[in-house]
């Protein structure tokens, strides 16, 4: 049993389906081969329907550091109704910010008239880097993802993440993505450096990319303006899983599909008459993490498992399980997945709490713990708080901007909690 003395924001009603959500009856993947005997992947997706990943591509999922994202779950310890976490995962994530890359990109193409000049096409390498760095960006997660940054040491999944992009190229066929490779394998390390979204701080980027390629750093992780194609897929993916319990306004599709590259190519454009569009992602990003994310009951359980794993001192092949990275140890790495984690704590007290059988009792406002055993924060900033929206750059006409007030709010409180273990 489970006792918290903050008063967390209330879960709202399920909500009825909303139009536009697309389902799909799975999310596993097939292979076949076409008219022209070309090797295609074909992943029926949740999100998007169908999915065609091209040979060399699929050469990549097959490799081993992507295979193990099958294994750790998308929202970390986080229980869904009928157990669908099992099947929400970075695997298809991924493989949906891929496919999320690939549909900016064409519409960057088709909307930015200078790329006329090169017949309307981003160069292959740099649209070879950015849907490859969207198919990895999260290669380098620990046991369930984000969860596993509150309790590994100085984890940064990104960075811990180079050393599987490295290791991928390595190994599979030295033929493949030849643009990526030439030149001392630049393609290879733009795409760390996109994974990374710091072009700042990349010096020698900004001397080999020219300036009028600069935009492709907004696309995969852009830490200038917030958005990007890995918030577009994980926001429309918890949503398919999430809607029963939290339903944001998920208009927000044309933010993407209708940017253009700006004139000087240093940056991406943005309609202003889809200055609410933009309001959209960034509020349901805010719904998400109050009403799934972070609530009380989720931030207690990564608590107690970061408790379990500190006490355990669990180790693989001989090393603390907190210290193992894909830089030091890749075969140590490989195994680092959620069920074998949890099967190395499996004998600790703790382990019991982490399951769906678990009650958690809120205290009422006039009561207080006998005894506080651990404590965890509620962080959640005001969509303005997180980002100015006016920071962006637009294009159109100004008049075109709707007028938007912002409806969240920062949300901060610590939570205080004791167990009862029968």
């Amino acid at each position: 049993m489970l006792l918290t003395t903050t008063t967390p924001p209330p879960l709202p009603p399920p909500p009825s389906p909303t139009a536009g959500t697309v389902a799909h009856a799975g999310a596993a993947g097939s292979a076949h081969v076409d008219d022209d005997d070309t090797f295609i992947c074909e992943i029926h997706d949740v999100v998007y329907g169908k999915i065609y990943l091209p040979p060399d591509v699929t050469v990549i999922i097959q490799t081993p550091q992507f295979q193990r994202l099958k294994q750790l779950k998308q929202l970390g310890l986080l229980k869904l109704k009928n157990g669908l976490e099992q099947k929400h995962n970075r695997y298809h994530h991924c493989i949906g910010t891929y496919h999320a890359a690939g549909l900016m990109l064409e519409a960057l193409e088709k909307n930015t008239p200078w790329l006329s000049e090169n017949n309307n096409r981003i160069p292959l390498l740099y649209r070879q880097a950015v849907q490859i760095a969207a198919l990895l960006h999260d290669i380098g997660h620990g046991p369930f993802s984000h969860t596993w940054e509150r309790i590994a040491h100085n984890y940064e999944h990104e960075k811990i993440g180079f050393a599987c992009v490295d290791e991928i190229f390595a190994s599979i066929d030295e033929t493949l993505f030849p643009e990526l490779r030439a030149n001392n394998n630049y393609g290879i390390r733009l795409i760390k450096s996109l994974i990374q979204g710091k072009i700042k701080k990349l010096p020698s980027f900004q001397l080999e990319l020219p300036k009028k390629y600069h935009f492709i750093f907004g696309i995969v992780s852009n830490e200038h303006y917030k958005i990007d194609v890995d918030k577009w897929d994980y926001l429309k993916r918890d949503h398919y899983y999430l809607n029963e319990i939290c339903s944001p306004n998920m208009d927000f599709d044309d933010v993407f599909l209708k940017a253009k590259v700006s004139q000087c190519g240093e940056y991406i454009e943005y309609r202003y008459e889809d200055y609410r569009r933009i309001y959209n992602l960034l509020a349901a990003r805010w719904h998400f993490h109050r009403d799934c994310y972070q609530l009380a009951s989720n931030l207690i359980s990564d608590e107690i498992f970061r408790l379990a794993i500190a006490e355990t001192k669990a180790n693989i092949d001989g090393v603390e399980i907190e210290d193992i990275n894909a830089e030091h140890d890749m075969p140590a790495f490989l195994k680092m997945t959620d069920e074998n984690v949890m099967r190395l704590i499996d004998n600790h007290p703790l382990s019991t709490l982490l399951t769906s059988d678990t009650e958690f009792h809120q205290l009422k406002d006039n009561e207080e713990l006998q005894e506080v055993i651990s404590q965890t924060k509620i962080d959640i900033p005001s969509v303005t708080s997180f980002i100015d929206c006016d920071i962006f750059q637009f294009y159109g006409t100004p008049q075109d901007k709707p007028v938007v007030i912002d409806e969240t709010k920062n949300i901060r409180c610590f939570v205080q909690f004791n167990y009862d273990i029968r």
